[in-house]
């Protein structure tokens, strides 16, 4: 159990991350790899 508290409050700590890399690699498989789209989307993981 103390397991899945860790990594629920892990998961809530890294949000933002987790939802924009999973978007990332989403619409780069659904549209093509754009390299310019990528790397502006990698730098809004840094903001």
């Amino acid at each position: 159990m103390e397991t899945v508290a860790k990594t629920k409050a892990w998961a809530v700590k890294y949000r933002k991350v987790i939802l924009i890399t999973t978007s990332v690699i989403v619409l780069n498989v659904v549209f093509g790899f754009d390299p310019k789209f990528t790397i502006i989307n990698i730098v809004w993981l840094f903001v």
